[in-house]
This record gives structure tokens, sequence and C-alpha cells, in this order.
């Protein structure tokens, strides 16, 4: 009787660790799917999100393209137009009156090209063919020409080839900071960097305006429109401020090790 007893017991004990292991058994493999599917719709949205940003940013282009055409073919040749008509007309005036005609026509020659620079700058494609440091050196160029800040730009390390649309979304984000630096920040010096490391290139950029207290300030459309694009490039994205000192800008892109 005592047998039987103990061999019952054994069993509903045996039973009973079998249903316990059954279960966690079960309720692991639910787990596993439940965190696969999570995992799996975070991938899902990262991928919609990452598509979104650059199904804008094709379009932000190539609106960028359009304009730097209209700058190049119609407003360029109305001003072209406009200084022949000028040099026309300047024989048959006096003297003080050609002054005038002669500044005017200067006036507009400097127009023109800081129109025909803008339209290269704003036109994805000539970026891709002159590169990013040209396309760099080129807006600070123009922006010295017109007097708003002194900028100055140099390259430091051995020079290495990187994506040319990366190219172009790196030299965007410069573009997006130093003009939301001269409109805002009250700078009269402007210093960027480039720097390659065996790994990454980091581009600093630094102006010594007002700054602004970023605990104090939303994130504008420009500030989201950088990081965005940065995240999108896998790059870091640091941007530090502080009042009345400046504001900073690092980029860390990763450098490919494959032919670009």
């Amino acid at each position: 009787m005592n047998n039987n007893s103990t061999t019952l017991i054994l069993i509903a004990s045996l039973t009973v660790v079998v249903l316990v292991v059954v279960i966690i058994i079960i309720f692991s493999i639910f787990q596993n799917r439940k965190i696969k599917f999570i995992f799996e719709q975070k991938a899902i949205k990262q991928k919609f999100d990452e598509e979104l940003i650059k199904s804008q940013l094709e379009t932000q282009e190539q609106t960028l393209q359009n304009i730097s055409w209209e700058l190049h073919d119609n407003v360029g040749q109305l001003l072209s137009v406009a200084r022949m008509q000028l040099n026309i007309v300047q024989p048959n005036l006096s003297e003080e009156q050609k002054k005038i005609v002669q500044e005017t026509g200067d006036i507009i020659s400097k127009t023109l090209q800081e129109i025909r620079s803008l339209s290269k700058l704003l036109n994805p494609e000539v970026v891709k063919n002159i590169g990013l440091h040209e396309s760099i050196q080129m807006e600070i160029d123009r922006f010295n020409r017109l007097k708003y800040i002194k900028a100055s730009f140099e390259v430091n390390g051995t020079v290495t080839a990187i994506n040319q649309e990366d190219e172009i979304i790196l030299f965007r984000i410069i573009q997006e900071f130093l003009s939301n630096s001269v409109k805002h920040s009250k700078t009269k010096i402007m210093e960027l960097k480039a720097t390659y490391t065996s790994n990454f290139l980091i581009i600093n950029i630094q102006d010594h305006g007002i700054g602004f207290n970023k605990h104090s300030i939303k994130k504008g459309s420009g500030l989201l429109n950088m990081e965005s694009r940065a995240k999108l490039i896998n790059s870091k994205f640091e941007l530090k401020s502080e009042k009345n000192v400046g504001v900073s800008l690092t980029l860390t892109y990763p450098i490919q090790k494959t032919d670009v």
C-alpha cells in the first residue's frame, strides 16, 4: 500500500514538473516570438522613416535643382541683358550719368556672379561633380565676398573618397548651419575644419556669435533637418551652444572601406 502511494506521489510530482516545464517552454517561445515581433515592427518603422526621409530629401534636392536652373537660365539671362542695355546707352550720357550707369553695371555684374555661384551650389549634380571640399570652399568664398562674415576652411589628414550621395547630404547640413548662423548668431567669424582619420571624417564648424540656450529653444525645422540628414548617413550629430560664446557643430561620418 505504501509502495503504491509512493509511486502515485512520484507520478504526480513528475506530472507537475513536466507541466511546469512545458508551461515555461511555451511561455518562453511566446515571449521570444513577441520580442521578435516587436523588433521586426521597430525595424519596419525605422525602414519606413528612412525611406520617408530619403523621399523628402530627393524632393528637396529636385526643388533645389529646379531653382538652380531658374536662377541660371532666367534670372541670370535677364541680368545679362540689363547689363548689355546699360552698356548700349552709356556712350550717349553725360559724365555724371555715365558714372551712375557704371556703378549700376558693376552692381549687376556682382549680382550676376553671386547668382551663378549660388545656382551651382544649389544644384546637386554640380556638388557631385566638384566634390565636397570644393563645394564647401565655394560656399565659404561666397560668404567672404558678401562680407557677411570672415570664414575659413581647412582640411587635415589624408583625404579619403566617400560616397557622392553622402557628400551631398554632408554639404547640405553644412549649408544649413552656415545659413542659420549668419541669420541668427550675429557672428563675425566662422571656422570650418574637415579632419580625416583612418575610420572617420570629422567635420567641425564653430561660430563666435551670441549662441542660445538649448533647453529654452524648440527644435526648429532647420535643426531637425540637419539631425535627420546626419542620421540617414549614420553620422554622429553633436550641437553645442553657450550663450554669448557661440555654437559648434561636430559631424562624425564613418568612412566606408568600399569603392565609391
